[in-house]
């Protein structure tokens, strides 16, 4: 009896599904992770378009600010803290794609936009005109903001003030046409208030 018919040691792994079939998303979170996404892809063509294309167009000096417009705008379409997190985020790509004015930028913008959120939602009817008012006015403090900064750095002189006052309505023009697209995306998975 020496020659027991013995178990095999070695046994070969369980078959599970793979990392991906484990990965389980309700409709709810995958209407959420598509807004996101649209958001992101929005930002992301705002940054090119403004970019490759409205950086040759001059007036007096002054520029187009497509993607602080789009941050400041989205701002409005979200709670405050969501607000936070969206704005904190988009500064952060925004400042490391290399248009951003400075690091300063990741600050003011977030600050803005969740200040102009509380105030809008707080004090002010939910509407096209209370969203475009506070959006454009948060975009005039931030280029007014910037242009502060840069002169105490010394990096610009106080003539430049029509230049960045231009700016500013130049973005503050575009929002009208963002609009639209900030709310479809918005309504996408809820939360979104309704006009």
């Amino acid at each position: 009896m020496l020659f027991f018919r013995r178990k095999h040691e070695f046994k070969p792994d369980r078959t599970e599904p793979g990392a991906l079939k484990k990965l389980y998303l309700t409709r709810l979170q995958r209407l959420h992770l598509l807004k996101w996404s649209l958001m992101g892809l929005m930002l992301l063509m705002l940054s090119l378009l403004q970019d490759a294309v409205l950086s040759r167009i001059s007036i007096y000096g002054a520029t187009f600010d497509l993607v602080a417009c789009g941050i400041l705008l989205g701002c409005m379409f979200f709670q405050p803290d969501t607000a936070a997190v969206f704005a904190l985020i988009s500064s952060i790509v925004y400042y490391f794609s290399g248009t951003a004015p400075g690091v300063f930028s990741i600050a003011l913008l977030t600050a803005l936009g969740v200040l102009i959120c509380i105030f809008r939602r707080s004090y002010l009817r939910w509407c096209f005109s209370t969203t475009f008012i506070c959006a454009g006015i948060g975009l005039m403090i931030y280029k007014m903001a910037i242009f502060v900064i840069g002169l105490f750095l010394s990096n610009i002189t106080f003539d430049r003030i029509g230049a960045f006052a231009i700016s500013g309505l130049l973005s503050a023009a575009v929002i009208p046409a963002l609009y639209p697209i900030l709310t479809a995306i918005s309504n996408i998975g809820g939360e979104a208030w309704k006009e």
